[in-house]
């Protein structure tokens, strides 16, 4: 099934802390209201030391959705977890996890950037060692009848292991744990696959398909709304690309550099489309789910409420039709 998607990240190229706080009422607002016109999930990441108000804590904003919703998934792509105090991430998962009723997934990741290590004064060469020990301590803690908060769903909340080496896949494989691939790696999820059987373990994997449609952006006019919206992606895309340095396998940081609208449009990570081009899509593609980033770059408010409103008022219902 293609799912829709919301992604949001509250990052702007000048981190205005009233302009991002008008930016979360409106993720907030935007989730509630297209949770009953069929949108799926909405999603958060983690960064830091960005200088541009990135989310920096992804569960917290979670748990702020999921109080405010009744059946949209909130998903974390994804916490870094080496930089989360075991029992601190146990119970903060556990909490969202309830106040959600079970409508979270979260995601654990080691993360690329020294400069985020460094801000927690955590040693990026051990980042390894450090994820594996975490996953210990969480399936320990969450399994243990005397840790409190305690998560609702049992045995423990939904919990994917993210990356992009064999290392990741072992660690999943090894504490039963779901695998979540940010590019299209099937060797490394026929790996996984491998190891889960040996272990006896149920395979799960999420990975990106051959042909990935990126992030999308509502518009009756692509081309006008590369002409005057495009500024806002171009910022995203050249962060991205400059915190990549062609060393990191996902498919939203790729290996080519980012320098002007041209690149962000010939990469394709990003993609203005209309709502007839995005049901085309889809229905040749269905094996790719529907990512809007409606307030990619600090796109102003009302062109975000739009694009959403395309989404829920032209293409699912199209797509239902059919």
């Amino acid at each position: 099934m293609t799912m829709a998607i919301l992604r949001f990240n509250f990052a702007a190229p000048e981190d205005d802390p009233a302009a991002r706080r008008d930016r979360i009422k409106a993720a907030i607002e935007l989730s509630a209201w297209s949770e009953t016109r069929g949108v799926n999930a909405v999603s958060f990441d983690e960064h830091h030391a960005s200088g541009h108000g990135w989310s920096c804590n992804p569960i917290m904003t979670a748990a702020t959705v999921l109080a405010r919703t009744e059946r949209v998934v909130a998903s974390v792509d994804c916490a870094l977890g080496p930089l989360w105090h075991p029992v601190r991430l146990a119970e903060d998962i556990a909490l969202a996890d309830t106040i959600g009723g079970g409508r979270l997934i979260v995601t654990l990741g080691m993360g690329y950037r020294p400069a985020e290590y460094e801000l927690f004064g955590t040693p990026f060469a051990e980042r390894g060692r450090l994820m594996d020990d975490l996953l210990e301590k969480l399936m320990a803690l969450w399994s243990s009848p005397s840790f409190t908060p305690g998560p609702l769903t049992r045995p423990h909340p939904t919990v994917f292991v993210g990356g992009s080496v064999r290392a990741t896949a072992r660690r999943a494989a090894r504490h039963g744990l779901p695998l979540n691939l940010p590019s299209h790696l099937p060797e490394l999820a026929d790996y996984y696959r491998e190891l889960c059987a040996e272990a006896g373990h149920a395979p799960i994997v999420v990975m990106q398909p051959p042909r990935s449609r990126g992030m999308v952006f509502l518009h009756e006019d692509p081309d006008r709304a590369w002409a005057e919206l495009g500024e806002h992606y171009l910022w995203e895309a050249r962060v991205y690309s400059g915190w990549g340095g062609g060393d990191v396998h996902s498919f939203m940081h790729g290996t080519e550099k980012i320098e002007t609208l041209d690149d962000v449009r010939a990469a394709g990570r990003y993609r203005f489309v209309s709502p007839e081009e995005l049901i085309a899509d889809v229905t040749e593609n269905p094996d790719d789910h529907m990512v809007l980033h409606p307030l990619v770059g600090a796109m102003p408010i009302d062109e975000a409420w739009k694009s959403v409103q395309l989404l829920t008022d032209k293409v699912l219902p199209a797509l239902r039709g059919r």
